[in-house]
């Protein structure tokens, strides 16, 4: 669901659809959704989405958990973050 996330956040920020998973995460990087520092922990919902696309094992709660928050974190700092700045930086 999480890895699922990354590719609705580029298309709602101007990707086209129907495009690779990487051409996704390549857009959020190359129009500044996912600044070098955020580059691994987006990297590591990219991986740990792949183990559960891929393979049947569950995964273990410390993954899951980790995944939800750096999802939650890429979602206020793409949403949160950008209503905050219009409501109080114009």
């Amino acid at each position: 669901m999480c890895r699922k996330i990354l590719m609705h956040v580029a298309v709602d920020k101007g990707a086209e659809e129907n495009k690779s998973f990487a051409f996704y995460i390549q857009y959020l990087s190359d129009n500044g959704y996912v600044t070098p520092p955020m580059t691994p922990w987006v990297d590591a919902i990219r991986k740990n989405g792949n183990v559960a696309v891929h393979e049947i094992p569950a995964t273990d709660e410390g993954r899951a958990v980790g995944t939800l928050i750096f999802t939650e974190q890429l979602l206020r700092l793409v949403y949160l973050m950008e209503h905050l700045a219009a409501k109080y930086a114009s």
